[in-house]
């Protein structure tokens, strides 16, 4: 009895140490580099060592927060890269909160598996998405348009002509594949500033960003309708 309870005890003083431990870092990275967008901090398999979560991307340090190291934590035994693993563990969102009335929906045979897309017309990579996407079948895909006019100066009022357009499914289609704009066009009240709100609220700073249907972040392009079939069957 006297062993578990010096076992618990033990395990109780370790467990508040690294919550200490924890927090002096969070202080030190606010003091220290104000303007980094630390979206967590956590104790990662090293001892002493900790990974701050920021931009989607992972980096490590001590609690000093004064030197960092950038690259990938491997555990050569098991062969797993868990630097990737964490990032994709910390970039998954709950797709049931997303405001679907905010996206354009289009359906592809029984549209049984579900992806959720954040993308800029004129995006030359989303463009090569919705090339890939002709040969997916069965999925049902929402896009949530999201123009960044920092590279695209021109995307927000594409997006405002495709959203308030007669059909804005099609017109989404038309001009990703075929580069036309609807001609239909008038003047309505588009979610675009919420969706860009939302993307920020999501941490997305690039497009294409998809999201499968168990909430994995999947950033950039898949290389080829192969591809996207296959993480979509990950998923379902």
């Amino acid at each position: 009895m006297k062993t578990k309870l010096a076992t618990l005890m033990l395990s109780l003083a370790i467990f508040g140490s690294a919550h200490a431990d924890v927090k002096t870092l969070e202080q030190n990275l606010k003091t220290n580099y104000p303007d980094l967008p630390v979206k967590g901090v956590y104790q990662s398999p090293v001892q002493g060592i900790y990974e701050v979560y920021t931009s989607g991307r992972i980096v490590y340090t001590n609690q000093d927060a004064k030197y960092f190291f950038v690259g990938n934590l491997v555990d050569i035994k098991q062969q797993k890269n868990m630097t990737e693993e964490r990032i994709a563990e910390l970039g998954k969102i709950d797709v049931k909160s997303l405001p679907l009335n905010q996206a354009i929906k289009y359906v592809k045979g029984k549209g049984e598996r579900t992806l959720y897309v954040f993308s800029d017309p004129d995006c030359p990579y989303c463009q090569r998405l919705e090339q890939n996407m002709v040969g997916v079948d069965n999925v049902t895909v929402y896009v949530f348009l999201y123009p960044l006019t920092s590279l695209h100066p021109n995307a927000e009022k594409v997006s405002n002509q495709i959203w308030c357009s007669k059909n804005p499914a099609e017109a989404w289609t038309n001009y990703m594949l075929n580069r036309k704009l609807p001609t239909n066009s008038k003047s309505c009240s588009s979610p675009i500033q919420k969706n860009i709100a939302l993307g920020q609220k999501l941490n997305i700073d690039g497009t294409p960003t998809l999201f499968l249907q168990d909430g994995q972040r999947l950033s950039g392009v898949p290389s080829d309708a192969k591809q996207i079939e296959a993480l979509l069957q990950t998923a379902k």
